[in-house]
């Protein structure tokens, strides 16, 4: 029988090297920048490694890289966070469709594109960001992987409602640690369960303010009845949300288990999976809890965004 997944594994990866072995002959440090909007974004090179810079335009200064590659293994995937959405997995363990908020490297978009049978659909808001995925970052966009320039949540509104995701991550996010508020409000999520599947899975990555993380979570609750939360030690976090049965402790550990051997991962999702809490098992939160506002959009909180 011929492996015609295996086939097409092997010969995108080698499209992958392909459209990157340049870079390997490139001096590092700053090897492109670009004002785009309010941002300037960068390409760094350090030895095999790429990242890629979204700094402030007028002070240039910013202390959170978008994405990062290694050159020599394409498919790998460096940052805990991003090692952590794969949890969505747990839930939806062979997802058809998935729909990804922010695009930045294309590292996420390319690890389903690759491993599984999905059609990746993707938004991001600036056209400058998905040329350097495609340019430095060997980004390969076809019949199963597309983005469109235009604001996640609303392009998410236009899309058919009959016509749903197994999976949505929202990985968008400023330089200063803020996501945008759209993305984190009561309505936004609503917008999210109904163009999801039937026990389909929300992913969202909370950036590094913490003090709106809870929150988030709080808010993110009124509309799933299981969200899990991954704090992680770099300062951010990953929630998990979906309308499916709960899962006990054990249950996912041992879905994880089974995901990590089909998918072949480079790293532990098992250790991963030990670190996905519920709001009970997290006391410097429950503390708080029935202080904590419910976001909508009508009314940005205090402090939100600064900087």
């Amino acid at each position: 029988m011929t492996d015609y997944k295996g086939d097409r594994q092997t010969s995108n990866l080698a499209l992958i090297h392909k459209q990157i072995n340049w870079l390997q002959q490139q001096p590092d440090g700053i090897i492109f920048q670009q004002n785009s909007g309010d941002n300037c974004i960068a390409v760094k090179k350090i030895k095999s490694v790429l990242l890629l810079l979204l700094a402030d335009k007028e002070t240039l200064s910013t202390n959170v890289a978008q994405s990062i590659l290694d050159l020599n293994n394409p498919l790998n995937l460096i940052f805990p966070y991003a090692k952590a959405i794969l949890l969505a997995l747990v839930w939806k363990n062979q997802p058809k469709k998935i729909y990804i908020i922010g695009f930045g490297g294309g590292s996420i978009p390319r690890f389903f594109h690759h491993f599984a049978d999905a059609k990746v659909e993707c938004a991001d808001i600036d056209q400058t960001v998905v040329e350097v995925a495609h340019k430095f970052f060997g980004i390969q966009f076809d019949d199963r992987l597309k983005v469109a320039i235009q604001d996640g949540r609303e392009y998410l509104a236009q899309q058919n409602p009959t016509v749903k995701n197994d999976i949505i991550i929202v990985d968008a996010g400023f330089s200063s640690g803020y996501m945008p508020y759209k993305l984190v409000t009561q309505e936004f999520y609503q917008l999210c369960k109904t163009r999801l599947s039937t026990a389909g899975v929300l992913v969202v990555h909370l950036f590094h303010k913490q003090e709106f993380n809870a929150a988030a979570v709080k808010t993110i609750q009124t509309i799933f009845s299981q969200v899990y939360i991954c704090n992680l030690e770099t300062g951010n976090s990953i929630e998990i949300a979906t309308n499916a049965a709960d899962l006990a402790q054990n249950e996912i550990f041992f879905k994880a288990e089974l995901i990590q051997d089909f998918y072949n991962l480079g790293f532990s999702l098992i250790e991963m999976s030990l670190q996905l809490k519920k709001v009970a098992q997290l006391p410097e939160w429950i503390k708080n809890w029935e202080t904590l506002p419910i976001f909508t959009d009508a009314e940005i909180p205090a402090g939100y965004g600064d900087c």
